[in-house]
């Protein structure tokens, strides 16, 4: 049997990162997996409001992040706002319509939790059914670091064979290493999961499934 190469069959995938290294941090692995799946990782901003490490230096993370990568199945775009604050919810809206849903066939768009102790996630959650609401795109929540016990996961991905890549990638975030979730420990324990452990997957990301469409 072939090894499945492609995230749902998904051609072409947007993920809308609020700030530096969230996509890497809730769904990297999946981007190393999943290599004939081209992913488009669009970084709304340079970090968070009232954040003393948001600075063009974090987009630099990123790059750096990804430079260790072992795949080439994605395509980085930053904005040039600083913080989510900077534009009204129906003004990102839009500039993520006009700058990629209304010129690129994505067949999914993944976004950050809807629930979420961070609200400049939650934000940008909301962003999702806005950008599918006429055009047949699959729509898919990540896991992060500041997601709340109450949302519920309904896809588990396996990338114990890319973990160690993953970890690579985390490092390159130097801003961010002071923060308890970059240390290893909590690292391993959010990508762990007990139910999936007793099945054999060692190192999991979570995903919730909103809407699939299959044309």
């Amino acid at each position: 049997m072939s090894e499945i190469k492609k995230l749902l069959d998904f051609n072409r995938v947007l993920c809308l990162s609020p700030h530096p290294d969230d996509v890497e941090y809730s769904m990297g692995g999946t981007i190393l997996k999943f290599t004939d799946t081209h992913f488009d990782i669009l970084c709304l901003t340079q970090g968070g409001d009232c954040d003393e490490t948001t600075s063009l230096h974090r987009l630099g993370e990123v790059s750096k992040s990804w430079e260790k990568a072992s795949t080439t199945n994605y395509e980085l775009f930053f904005t040039n706002h600083q913080f989510l604050k900077d534009l009204a919810e129906d003004e990102w809206i839009n500039y993520i319509e006009k700058m990629f849903t209304n010129n690129i066939e994505y067949d999914c768009i993944i976004t950050p939790s809807e629930f979420d102790s961070h609200f400049e996630h939650t934000l940008v959650s909301s962003f999702g059914w806005p950008l599918t609401r006429i055009k047949p795109i699959s729509l898919m929540e990540y896991y992060s670091p500041s997601t709340l016990e109450k949302w519920i996961p309904n896809m588990f991905i396996d990338i114990s064979n890319v973990y160690d890549t993953k970890l690579e990638m985390l490092k390159q975030f130097e801003s961010q290493q002071h923060r308890s979730y970059f240390s290893r420990k909590t690292i391993d324990g959010f990508h762990t999961n007990f139910q999936c452990s007793k099945k054999g997957l060692s190192y999991i990301e979570r995903f919730n499934l909103k809407q699939v469409f299959t044309i």
